[in-house]
């Protein structure tokens, strides 16, 4: 099976475990359910290098399903400037291509007038020649505030062009949300290097709280730290990041005959902004790919 390393702060005191954990050997440790006691118990579980069990895409699909809540949609408690992101429907009636099916755009909230419009910006692109939504195209809208993601379908009921442009969409009737877990991790791959070694590595997957890492090299013993150096990119700005971390797990994997080390670590001593940059980047992919969440 196919084993995923978690941080012990994806886990808390007082609070049911999330799924069955397991060490390298795949071994049990515990089960999904039981509740942690003691920040002692907790303690014992961080000198351990602890694992789950990856879901498949079915499993996945279906957990997510059952903790989406439909909601009103001025329980969401949007503001005007309220940035979503929308991608064109697989068919639209009006469309005989789905030139946005595929990718994801920005837009702002203008206004709304409840079930009636939905008041949005146009999206501006450079990709596409003319305008990049006309009257009659479904679109499926997700955006992401406080610690909820939400998602609901509009479809596009008048372009307005002067004085300036922006749409009117039909008034969602079904608004599904979903709580966003602080460690809320992502699937990804970005080039990467351990500046103590200058190793060069792949991050595979992340969240605010650490990281898992793909590398032909060990990055060094367990408990020892690193520094990751990478780049992240928000809304087409490439930021830098220089965070340390702690290896809490290694393993060597063979995959079409290469070997490859898979690393788990945590982020340590990580500062204000830096959080705040990891926790905007998770959102905007959640957002924008959610396949892509883990």
């Amino acid at each position: 099976m196919n084993m995923i390393p978690i941080q012990t702060s994806d886990l808390t005191v007082g609070q049911p475990l999330p799924w069955d954990l397991f060490d390298e050997s795949q071994k049990p440790i515990q089960k999904r359910g039981y509740v942690i006691k003691t920040a002692d118990e907790l303690k014992e579980l961080e000198e351990l290098s602890v694992f789950r069990m990856q879901a498949t895409a079915s499993q996945q699909a279906e957990a997510d399903k059952k903790v989406l809540d439909q909601i009103g949609f001025e329980d969401m408690q949007i503001k005007v400037g309220q940035k979503m992101y929308l991608t064109l429907a697989a068919y639209s009636k009006l469309r005989k291509s789905c030139e946005l099916s595929e990718n994801s755009y920005s837009v702002s909230m203008i206004g709304y007038v409840p079930n009636n419009t939905l008041i949005v910006t146009m999206p501006v692109t450079d990709q596409i020649v003319g305008d990049p939504l006309i009257e009659g195209d479904q679109l499926n809208i997700r955006l992401v505030t406080g610690q909820y993601a939400y998602k609901f379908s509009a479809f596009v009921d008048k372009v307005i062009k002067t004085p300036f442009k922006y749409l009117h969409l039909s008034f969602p009737k079904v608004v599904q949300g979903q709580s966003i877990r602080k460690s809320r991790r992502i699937k990804c791959h970005m080039n990467a290097t351990v500046a103590e070694k200058a190793i060069p590595i792949a991050i595979t997957d992340l969240s605010i709280c650490g990281a898992g890492i793909s590398s032909k090299l060990p990055l060094g013993t367990l408990g020892s730290t690193v520094t990751l150096s990478f780049n992240v990119t928000i809304l087409d700005r490439e930021l830098h990041l220089s965070i340390k971390a702690v290896i809490r797990s290694a393993k060597q994997i063979t995959k079409n005959n290469q070997k490859t080390i898979s690393t788990g670590v945590e982020f340590s001593d990580i500062k204000p902004d830096q959080v705040f940059t990891l926790h905007h980047m998770i959102y905007q992919e959640i957002v924008e790919h959610p396949e892509n969440v883990i």
